[in-house]
């Protein structure tokens, strides 16, 4: 289908596909050049709709890379991009010439497993909002994670999301910290249908 959704941010924009199309459909919604780059048997097609709507957010940009660290880019512009896909979306966020991170999750029960992994003590506030408040902090780190874009960050001794009430939609507040690096990251989210969406600001 088309673009699901599409916003502008500042120097930027962050938009969602809803994958409604088959594999080999998707396949053909690509250009020959992007496709010459992917093993179109094992790609998923939740990789597919990402490359899709990139093209088709960014249709004038030449191939989508992926550097050393697993980060995407433009191979013809400077242009910051990340993607994320989930369920029945994929998602894609560019920015001029600044770092960026997006992340959209599924909400199930799978998470409550592996919450002790990730959520400090000084986040466990977050516990009491259930499953959003495990997604919130999750969801956050993951955007803050492709934010950073180096790897090896741990998810609890390396970043930390700062106290917040959840609604529907909001901003989150979030730091990393690693040794000589420090930067506060500001996020929007939103909650829609059994969704959560984080992207940097």
């Amino acid at each position: 289908m088309p673009i699901h959704s599409k916003k502008n941010i500042i120097d930027g924009v962050v938009a969602l596909w809803r994958i409604e199309e088959s594999k080999n459909e998707l396949i053909e919604l690509l250009p020959k050049s992007w496709r010459a780059n992917l093993n179109l048997e094992k790609v998923s097609e939740h990789n597919l709709a990402a490359r899709v709507l990139a093209k088709t957010v960014c249709p004038d940009f030449d191939i989508l890379e992926k550097d050393e660290y697993g980060k995407p880019y433009f191979d013809s512009e400077d242009h910051k991009i990340s993607i994320t896909h989930a369920g029945e979306y994929a998602g894609f966020m560019f920015t001029k010439k600044r770092d960026c991170g997006i992340d959209m999750e599924h909400i199930t029960d799978r998470i409550r497993r592996i919450a002790h992994k990730f959520i400090r003590e000084d986040e466990k506030h977050y516990l009491d909002q259930e499953l959003k408040g495990m997604y919130a902090v999750w969801c956050a780190k993951e955007a803050m994670y492709k934010h950073y874009g180096l790897k090896a960050l741990d998810f609890k001794e390396h970043m930390k999301l700062h106290s917040e009430r959840l609604s529907t939609n909001g901003i989150f507040r979030g730091s990393i910290h690693k040794n000589e690096y420090w930067e506060e990251i500001e996020m929007e989210y939103s909650f829609f249908d059994d969704y959560l969406l984080v992207h940097t600001t």
